[in-house]
This record gives C-alpha cells, structure tokens and sequence, in this order.
C-alpha cells in the first residue's frame, strides 16, 4: 500500500506536469514483493502528518 507522503508529493508533482513521481509509484505497487527504493518502505517526514487528512479522516 502506498504511503500516504508518497502520494500526495506524486499526485502534487503530477498536477505541475511532472509525472516521473507517479510512475515510481506505480512500478512499485505493480510488483510489490520486488525489492524498490528504500524511500517506498520509509516513514513519512516529521511533520507530515500534522496538516495532511484523507477523506475518511485518518
């Protein structure tokens, strides 16, 4: 499953016409038992979740 920082940067970065984020991310979920970036398994950066909220609230 995707984390939450990792989604939110790549659908920001998609938005501006970048969508190199977007396909990472896509790749890795596409295989998920295929060893990827470390970055995909890393927890969000301090602070992250102090101003992000999903729709269900979590």
């Amino acid at each position: 499953m995707p984390r939450n920082h990792l989604t939110d940067r790549a659908l920001r970065d998609a938005e501006a016409g970048d969508l190199t984020g977007f396909e990472e991310l896509l790749a890795a979920v596409r295989a998920p038992w295929t060893p990827v970036d470390a970055r995909f398994s890393a927890p969000a950066p301090a602070g992250f979740a102090d101003s992000f909220q999903t729709f269900c609230g979590t």
